[in-house]
Formats: C-alpha cells, structure tokens, sequence
C-alpha cells in the first residue's frame, strides 16, 4: 500500500471540483468516473485517463486488484486515499472503492458516421441524457449533438449512460441552428419530434442519413428547430398521458430507427 494522500491533496482537491464543477471540467478537458465497472469500460474502450484514486478495500479484492492492474498496464498513475477521503471527492456518497479523472474524446460533427444522429435541444436531465446515450449505442445510432443543456460529462450522466458514453460520438455545445445547418450540410434530413407533428415513427424515413431532434423536458424543441426541420414526428399514444419521458421518447424513435434500417417485421 503506497503513502495515502490527504484530502487536502491537490489531486484529491482537483477531482472534487471536477465532480461539482462545470466549468472546471470544460476549462480543464477533464471528467471523472465513479466505481469499478466504468473504470473497467473506460480502461476497455481506451479512454485517457489521468489518474485514479483507490482505497486499501478495493486493492484486497480480486476484481479491484485486476482493475488496479489494467489501470497500471495502461500507464494510469494510482493514488491511495482513505475511504472517507475518496467519499469527499466523489460526486455519489458510495463510490466503491475508485474514482479516475479523465480525458473525453473531443469529437467533432463532421466525424460523425453515416447513420441516425440525435440532437438534444437544450436537454436538461441527466438521467434522460444517459439514457439516450446508451440507447443510442445499443441501437446503431451514429452519435449525438448537443445544444445547449446538461453537461454530457455531468458524473450523473456518465453513470448513466453505463459505459457507452467511452465509445459513442458525443459532441458538446453549440447553438440549436448552427448545429443543424452544419448536420443539413452533411446531407442529414433534419426531423423534430414533437407533439401533433404530422409523421409517424414508421413513416417517416429513420433508416438514412437522419438527425432526429429532441426538445427540452419542459418547454419542447425549440423555434428554431421547428423552422430548420424537414418534417416533424410524433409518436403516438392511446392513454390521456400528456407526453412521454424524453428519455423514453427518444429511445423509442432510436429503436424504430433501427427496425427501419435492418427490416424487421413488426410495422403498424
């Protein structure tokens, strides 16, 4: 067991502000991660990491061991720290045993592969973007854009979204309008998913070049949005609920999206 550093540690202090601060993480091209199964996707999926933060109870275990060594195989500095240490730097009350400070992939929206892209119109949960991501992942889709909105790199949507957030394009920032006229140029149809919209998911056109945009919790997409859409789309409900989750709805169009492109059966 190496010294353990103190919670006044500059490193111990760095990640604890990663882990609240939004402005930190976007000066400093730095995120954190929480618990053994992301750190694992991470080391996985060939994330850049810093350095990591571990306790003694983790080292004694046979998982947290093999994590302590995949990290140092990838060349990823280790710190002990005690538990109570650990608990003050992290974003959750429990964040079993290590937390790593990394680099997120700076993406790009001309990297973005051919496919479904969604589009988050100044989303605000970071447990609906966490969902979207790993729905997005698991369905095929090409990546995300954000605009506006809830900090892809927030630590609650990183533990949301379960790993996928390593490997799927995300790309953060920018304006509603710029972000579609730069997806238009790609040659993407812009569709808006909103309420009363005069498409359904099975007609109107997933499978392709396609950026699906879906609006903020409370107030829906946006005007601009609206007047840069080559259609709108609705799913359709049958309850008296008002609207879905944006979380749900989005995924829901994810699937369908993928049941266009590879031709299952199951079409109204």
């Amino acid at each position: 067991m190496s010294e353990l550093l103190s919670p006044r540690n500059p490193k111990v202090a760095q990640a604890r502000e990663l882990a609240r601060d939004r402005g930190a993480r976007e000066s400093l091209g730095l995120a954190v991660l929480e618990g053994v199964r992301l750190a694992e996707e991470a080391v996985a999926a060939g994330v850049t990491i810093d350095y990591a933060l571990y306790t003694e109870d983790l080292a004694r275990k046979e998982r947290g061991a093999a994590l302590l060594s995949a990290l140092a195989a990838a060349g990823v500095a280790q710190h002990a720290v005690t538990a109570d240490t650990l608990a003050r730097a992290a974003d959750t009350q429990a964040p079993q045993g290590i937390l790593a400070v990394f680099r997120p992939r700076p993406w790009r929206l001309e990297q973005m592969p051919a496919g479904l892209v969604v589009v988050l119109d100044n989303l605000q949960d970071p447990g609906n973007l966490g969902t979207i991501i790993r729905s997005l992942e698991a369905l095929g889709g090409a990546g995300l854009a954000l605009a506006g909105g809830v900090d892809p790199y927030n630590p609650k949507v990183v533990r949301a979204a379960m790993g996928s957030l390593f490997r799927l394009p995300v790309v953060g920032g920018g304006d509603i309008g710029p972000v579609l006229t730069d997806l238009k140029r790609q040659g993407r149809r812009i569709l808006v998913a909103d309420a009363g919209g005069e498409l359904m998911p099975w007609t109107a056109g997933l499978a392709g070049n396609v950026a699906l945009v879906i609006g903020n919790e409370g107030n829906g997409p946006s005007d601009t949005a609206r007047q840069l859409a080559d259609g709108i789309i609705s799913i359709p409900m049958e309850g008296p609920t008002e609207s879905l989750n944006a979380g749900v709805a989005a995924s829901l169009l994810i699937y369908e999206a993928m049941r266009q492109r590879v031709g299952r059966p199951g079409s109204p």
